[in-house]
């Protein structure tokens, strides 16, 4: 964005940046990890998931919102709360990273950037480095661990085997968070992780003369080699559970570019958005190449991510004039949920803090709650014959194994999509959804209770208050504990932690979970 406080607070001069030390430390707590050099004074203070000190600089000192990270170089205003990409008319923050990037040669720091590549990608075992022009809501970066130097005893010994880190490929940090999330839902994850080599299926569907492929009308079988997102995100799967490092979900990544325009380039992206092109996506190809059952039934058009993400709705329209019901079921592979008004639009108290905290719960009973439709949307009632005013209602039909829930906090506003970063106070266990199931129908009937209850299992967060800029980060349980998972960065964090972050995507793992054979 275009920050408006650059004049008063970029101050910094050269001669302060070259003479810190090699090795950035905050000036606090002389951790390594996340540092955030002043452009006023010169101050390095650590990010706002490390210790905070940074932030706490800008709260005690007038004119030192603006700051710069000493290894990624990305600026952040604590004013804007946000990421900026304008200078000051003498060019002071080119002039700073000018002078950390040479800094950063010398020094061996990471690696400059490049395009996705298209050739065959091999074992990456790369340092968990972060690349530049990710955010300021970091994590901080943990050093490499070399020989003669004693690791972090907190993060070693806990760490689990599907913790490693993903390299962020330039603002891919929406990418990442999605892929995180999913990597630690573990029936998706297992079945991914055994799929045959999808290549190989190909290859033989070309050689047997099966060149047209269902949903792929004016394209052949042999066009689709190299463009298989299950086939790339099946090595990414892997690869996360086995390396000890970051890797680079670079390949996949250039899949993405081929197959789905819109994402090409290195701009910030909606990672809901991301998520379900995903899905969809995943879904066509496993039905298109996978071999299905030979019975026409609903099982037949399964495939992992129906089963897994796939629930049903009812939608009830009710005519006011003739009390006439018409009943749609409709699939569904989320939840994307409102905020409700009264919370968007209240003020905060002196202490900066919601007067009353919106819930889960708020959002989930106004998208079942019963709408009056607008003008605009009259419903053709077949009994009256005539287009007439009506109410809408939604019921779930059938639940998923995994519930993913989407707050809506984007909205638009004057031809601006501006944010509602609103706490959302949300259960991490025992999410009971019995009383939004419709009733009395096969499909919600269950033995046990437990086919009603949720676990939370990963939250993605947005850090920042634009759309199209910020930062993705995920929160997700392994083993029984939680992590942390900010591109590059995996640490261990506290069930508060996450109970308290302002999620933009959730996913609920049913306690009752039983897939259908495939």
């Amino acid at each position: 964005m275009e920050c408006p406080h650059l004049e008063e607070n970029v101050k910094i001069k050269k001669d302060i940046v070259t003479q810190h030390s090699k090795q950035w430390k905050c000036e606090v707590c002389r951790t390594t990890d996340s540092p955030w050099l002043c452009l006023h004074c010169g101050f390095v203070g650590c990010g706002r998931y490390v210790s905070g000190h940074a932030k706490r600089h800008h709260e005690e000192q007038s004119g030192h919102a603006v700051c710069i990270e000493c290894h990624q170089l990305s600026v952040f205003c604590y004013q804007c709360d946000d990421f900026i990409f304008n200078d000051t008319a003498g060019g002071t923050i080119d002039k700073v990273r000018a002078v950390l990037s040479a800094r950063h040669s010398t020094d061996n720091g990471p690696p400059t950037l490049r395009p996705p590549s298209t050739r065959k990608r091999k074992r990456s075992r790369l340092a968990a480095s972060e690349s530049e022009g990710e955010a300021e809501n970091r994590v901080g970066k943990r050093p490499v661990r070399r020989r003669g130097r004693s690791a972090d005893p907190q993060h070693t010994s806990q760490k689990p085997s599907c913790a490693a880190g993903l390299r962020n490929l330039g603002n891919t940090c929406f990418m990442n968070a999605v892929l995180q999330s999913l990597n630690n839902i573990q029936e998706f994850r297992s079945y991914m992780k055994e799929l045959p080599d999808l290549a190989d299926i190909i290859k033989e569907r070309v050689q047997n003369g099966r060149s047209r492929v269902p949903g792929q009308v004016t394209r052949s079988t042999r066009d689709l080699n190299g463009e298989l997102m299950t086939e790339e995100l099946r090595k990414v799967l892997v690869e996360l559970s086995t390396s000890s490092s970051a890797i680079s979900p670079e390949a996949l990544f250039s899949v993405i570019w081929k197959v789905v325009p819109r994402f090409r380039g290195y701009q910030q992206q909606d990672a809901h958005e991301f998520l379900r092109y995903m899905l969809d996506r995943l879904h066509t190809e496993m039905l298109t190449l996978l071999p299905t059952s030979s019975a026409p039934s609903q099982a037949a058009r399964s495939s992992i991510v129906t089963s897994v993400f796939g629930g049903t709705l009812q939608n009830e329209v009710t005519c006011l004039i003739c009390r006439t019901e018409s009943k749609k079921h409709d699939p569904f592979l989320d939840l994307s949920l409102d905020i409700p008004d009264r919370f968007a639009s209240q003020r905060k108290n002196k202490d900066g803090e919601q007067q009353t905290m919106c819930s889960l719960a708020d959002c989930l009973d106004l998208f079942l709650d019963v709408e009056e439709l607008a003008d605009t949307e009259l419903y053709y009632c077949n009994n009256c014959k005539q287009r007439q005013k009506s109410t809408k209602k939604f019921w779930i039909r059938r639940l998923p194994n995994v519930l993913c829930v989407h707050v809506k906090r984007f909205r638009w506003c004057n031809n601006y999509r501006t944010k509602l970063d609103v706490p959302l106070a949300f259960p991490v266990r025992a999410l009971d959804m019995s009383s939004y199931l419709l009733g009395k129908v096969p499909e919600t009937r269950r033995s046990a209770a437990g086919g009603q209850l949720y676990d939370l299992a990963a939250v993605i967060v947005h850090h920042g208050s634009g759309a199209g800029s910020g930062h993705y980060t995920a929160f997700a349980s392994n083993a029984g504990a939680w992590y942390h998972f900010n591109d590059s960065t995996v640490r261990r964090a506290e069930e508060e932690q996450v109970a308290k972050c302002k999620a933009y995507i959730l996913f609920y793992i049913r306690r009752e979970l039983k897939l259908p054979q495939l």
